[in-house]
């Protein structure tokens, strides 16, 4: 078998090289194209083409070619929203990268401050406080999400700092403006309220507080 680097060329911007091998077996030959960024590319140290090259060079093409479009398809899945690594390399892996190129790609988008993760993860409990979650339903949405480590402790730093009973006032206010008397209908309010992942003590006090401003002369 003999395999030849037969074409490189440059991208107009400079940050890419196209790269052209042919694969020759008996009767057969095989041509494949590869884009590598260049830092990349220089760092192979391949011949300049028309060359002859080896398996090994051949491998290394395609695991930079594999790397860079893991890469490209993270700033895609990026571009959506946000991600934590896990979530990231779930969804190259989901794209048919392998684990390997997957863990690669979401390393270097954290690496080069592409994906910041604690600032994520505080920005991403900072949403469910605006959709009046209690701080049960955050965490566990933060743990789903693919958040760890540093990060959940940055959310969870930013979430000692609101206060959920307040919260609860509102969620309830809006919801469901009052609590009810009839007991049936005020523990289905307050299942709810649980759901939305508040604490029992903390509905007791924001019931409290609810019921206190509608006594009259109240404002």
């Amino acid at each position: 078998m003999r395999i030849e680097l037969t074409s490189g060329a440059i991208s107009e911007g400079g940050k890419e090289i196209y790269l052209t091998v042919e694969i020759h077996g008996g009767e057969k030959s095989e041509k494949r194209s590869f884009t590598l960024p260049r830092a990349l590319y220089e760092g192979l140290c391949l011949p300049m083409p028309p060359a002859e090259i080896t398996e090994e060079n051949v491998y290394e093409i395609m695991s930079a070619d594999e790397q860079y479009r893991a890469i490209k398809k993270a700033f895609d899945i990026l571009a959506y929203g946000r991600n934590s690594v896990k979530t990231l390399v779930d969804k190259l892996r989901h794209r048919g990268f392998s684990d390997e190129v997957a863990e690669y790609a979401a390393s270097y988008m954290q690496k080069n401050g592409y994906l910041k993760e604690n600032n994520d993860a505080e920005r991403e409990a900072e949403c469910c406080v605006e959709k009046l979650w209690g701080k049960k339903r955050i965490m566990m949405h933060l743990h789903q999400k693919g958040y760890d480590g540093e990060a959940f402790a940055a959310a969870m730093a930013y979430l000692e700092t609101v206060d959920f009973v307040e919260l609860c006032v509102k969620l309830i206010r809006q919801k469901y403006r009052t609590l009810p008397k009839d007991e049936k209908e005020r523990q289905k309010v307050i299942a709810g309220l649980v759901r939305h992942g508040y604490t029992f003590s903390e509905i007791k006090d924001a019931a409290k507080i609810v019921e206190y401003y509608e006594l009259p002369g109240r404002i």
